[in-house]
């Protein structure tokens, strides 16, 4: 059985940037991101006017593109249900909200279609572009534009909303900043070699300076960033056949990326595979601080269930209030770096985490708290694979 994930080839790292119209008030834009093994969407929705209504449609639309492709829509078909609303919107009170949609598979191949909204921009570390729609064609009664391009390291995509593009509509630009100024701007940073990263909260930042000091509407700037995936793989508990054991510890071994092992049982199964020693690193008679281990080869171990609980507990925690020397803080710290992270999950029954003291100190048992921590992580934009053995 295959017990490694096919594993990214490019990662698409999210950079937004948003200020609303009225200092304080609600940004009627929305942004929302899903990753999948298989590529990363962004949806950005400008709702009309601004505000709470605003934001309400561009929301709702947002949502709902998003939901129709994770039920198995193709891009064209859930914009297709999006903008047949949206032309009703515009005789009846239906909120309504322009939008465009990236989705980059892990090839880096990337598809942008656009409804009512500026065309994207691509950049990399030399030079950036708007995408003139490559095709605009009817969709129902309405037109929608489409742009293909190839990301490769260090590429990336922006999409930005009408208060990009408008921006000193009337004042410093007579038909607004335009989405070449927007260009011409970024190649000005990029020149003074500012971080790609950084050119979303630049161009908003911009987009105050020459509105005079506000902003005309609401205002977005959203970036796909194309780079490699930082990985972290996770191997706690044993696995449900001894006799797997040689296979699972080479294929983790070979998996790309930081190996992580949670669990004293899997640590010594571990070692044993490799032929080498489990040395015992830290050791403390604190509930929170576990044991930590080192094993030639791998980069990182651990006990496996309170570690993985207390880690779990801590997550949303900023990272100054962590312990010191602590396997607990060290874990936290691998998980907020890493991009990409793969849990093989030992299936073995644990008898010692049916005890009646995990229950009570609210000890979750490997297998629950694993699936709690793929929930957390992934609220946090990361993509988790759970590999069970």
């Amino acid at each position: 059985m295959k017990t490694t994930p096919d594993e990214p080839r490019k990662y698409i790292e999210t950079v937004n940037s948003q200020a609303a119209k009225k200092p304080g008030g609600t940004c009627g834009d929305y942004i929302i991101t899903e990753r999948t093994a298989e590529a990363t969407t962004t949806v950005l929705a400008d709702g009309i006017g601004t505000g709470i209504k605003a934001h309400v449609a561009a929301v709702m639309c947002a949502s709902r593109l998003m939901e129709l492709l994770r039920v198995g829509f193709t891009l064209r078909e859930a914009c297709q249900k999006i903008v047949d609303t949206m032309h009703a919107a515009r005789t009846t009170n239906i909120p309504f909200s322009a939008f465009s949609v990236c989705r980059v598979l892990v090839s880096g191949h990337a598809t942008v279609m656009s409804y009512e909204i500026p065309s994207p921009i691509l950049i990399n570390n030399r030079l950036a572009a708007y995408l003139p729609k490559q095709r605009v064609f009817p969709m129902g009664l309405e037109m929608i534009g489409e742009v293909n391009c190839m990301l490769e390291y260090g590429d990336g995509i922006a999409m930005v909303s009408d208060g990009v593009s408008q921006a000193g509509l009337g004042q410093q630009y007579r038909m607004g900043w335009g989405i070449e100024g927007a260009c011409d701007f970024i190649n000005g940073l990029l020149a003074q070699g500012t971080r790609i990263r950084d050119i979303p909260r630049r161009v908003v930042g911009n987009v105050r300076d020459i509105s005079g000091t506000t902003y005309g509407d609401d205002t977005s700037c959203s970036l796909l960033l194309c780079r490699e995936a930082q990985i972290l793989n996770v191997l706690t508990g044993p696995p449900a056949r001894k006799t797997s054991d040689e296979k699972v510890v080479k294929d983790f071994v070979g998996m790309r990326g930081m190996r992580i092992v949670c669990g004293s049982s899997t640590a010594e199964i571990v070692a044993r595979n490799l032929g080498r020693p489990v040395e015992i690193k830290t050791m403390s008679n604190a509930y929170h601080k576990p044991p930590s281990y080192h094993i030639k080869g791998i980069d990182y171990a651990t006990e496996g269930a309170i570690t993985l609980n207390q880690v779990y507990n801590i997550l949303g925690e900023p990272p100054e209030k962590l312990e010191p020397d602590s396997s607990v803080s060290d874990l936290y710290r691998f998980f907020h770096a890493a991009d990409t992270i793969n849990f093989l999950v030992g299936t073995a029954a644990n008898p010692g985490h049916e005890h009646i003291v995990f229950r009570q100190m609210g000890v979750f048992p490997r297998e629950v708290i694993v699936k709690l921590l793929a929930e957390k992580l992934k609220s946090m934009g990361k993509l988790v694979n759970i590999i069970y053995l």
